[in-house]
């Protein structure tokens, strides 16, 4: 059922075109299923993965998949001058956006649009057939129980290492004492949780209305609850956004076969084993994929477009964002100028990754505002 919906995705969105149909490809299952089925319906499919110095690196397992299916694979090695591009990058937007993955992204649309003018990619799979890993315990019942012992991060040392599984318990544990939109934000962002309140605003409290109703739908799973969140907010406010405008800015045009109304039809109707099987996540596609693609992807975890933003906001940047938030900011309408200070200067306890994040969050706020 999902195989015969997927194919019917990738041909519909491949034969509609006029033009030249290529493919991201990254490490992943996602993308690695779909250049699977398009090279049927594509003789020599070209596709493109991105390989960033100071981050995790799956070209490799992307060459797999290109060889197996004889693509024309473009790994793009991506040494650059961030201080040159980064704020034409942030003002593609045309609003403050604070996903770090639009950089890859950029570059890649960039590069792709040398060759082709239509690209297929994986975006969607993840928020409908459950492809994070904190759904795991939404779909198994651990928040439930996690709560009795949330009161231990008051005492238990932060962690600091994002991809440990200390990190994970204690993201688990402090999300479950949490309700609404703060837990919403502790599952998913992680970015000023715990370490900075903001005032309550009108967007805020339509915000945490929305997600409180979904969090009390007593016809929804919790796993549903999660999905039916990521894909309304997720996915919509910023995913799909940050692919749109960086092909479109590379005047690129992106399609996503996983987003098809078959793909939603057939995801809607599967029961949650299907799509977290004890801890396993995205389980029917992973099943699916042992179909397509070489064994070392099955079971890969979930990375996205990752960017090493401790070395930019450290080194790279350092220089471009202390010249916007040392001083008379726009931030400081929403954040205390000593809490910002401390950030700048490392003096609050949170790891080196969640300290990036904040400031690189801060420093496209700026950039924004400094262009109005």
């Amino acid at each position: 059922m999902v195989d015969e919906a997927l194919r019917k995705s990738v041909k519909n969105r491949i034969i509609s075109s006029d033009l030249e149909v290529g493919a991201f490809l990254s490490g992943g299952i996602d993308s690695g299923l779909v250049v699977s089925i398009a090279s049927e319906y594509v003789e020599s499919l070209k596709t493109f993965t991105v390989s960033f110095e100071g981050s995790y690196d799956e070209s490799n397992l992307a060459k797999l998949v290109s060889d197996k299916y004889g693509t024309k694979h473009e790994k793009i090695d991506i040494s650059l001058n961030l201080k040159d591009d980064i704020e034409k990058i942030l003002l593609n937007y045309g609003k403050p956006f604070f996903d770090s993955s639009a950089i890859p992204s950029y570059y890649v649309s960039k590069e792709a649009k040398k060759h082709i003018t239509v690209v297929l990619n994986g975006d969607g799979a993840d928020e409908l057939f459950g492809g994070y890993r904190r759904y795991v315990p939404m779909a198994n019942g651990w928040i439930d129980i996690a709560k009795n012992f949330s009161f231990l991060t008051n005492i238990l040392p932060k962690p600091h290492e994002k991809k440990s599984k200390y990190n994970y318990l204690y993201r688990l544990l402090s999300m479950s004492g949490k309700d609404g939109l703060d837990f919403y934000n502790s599952s998913t962002n992680d970015i000023f949780e715990d370490e900075y309140k903001f005032g309550e605003n009108k967007i805020l409290d339509r915000l945490n209305q929305f997600i409180e109703t979904t969090l009390h739908d007593n016809k929804l799973s919790n796993l549903s609850k999660s999905l039916y969140l990521d894909f309304n907010l997720l996915l919509f406010c910023d995913l799909l956004q940050k692919m749109d405008i960086a092909t479109m800015s590379a005047s690129l045009e992106g399609r996503s076969p996983f987003l098809s109304i078959y793909m939603i039809d057939v995801a809607t109707k599967l029961d949650d084993n299907f799509k977290i099987n004890g801890s396993k996540t995205k389980y029917i596609l992973r099943e699916l994929a042992k179909k397509y693609l070489p064994n070392e992807l099955i079971n890969q975890p979930k990375r996205g477009f990752e960017v090493p933003l401790k070395r930019y906001v450290e080194i790279d940047l350092k220089d471009n964002i202390h010249d916007l938030l040392s001083q008379n900011c726009y931030s400081e309408r929403f954040i205390n100028r000593d809490f910002l200070n401390k950030l700048l200067n490392q003096k609050i306890n949170v790891s080196d990754e969640k300290r990036a994040k904040m400031i690189w969050s801060m420093y496209c706020l700026e950039v924004w505002y400094k262009s109005l």
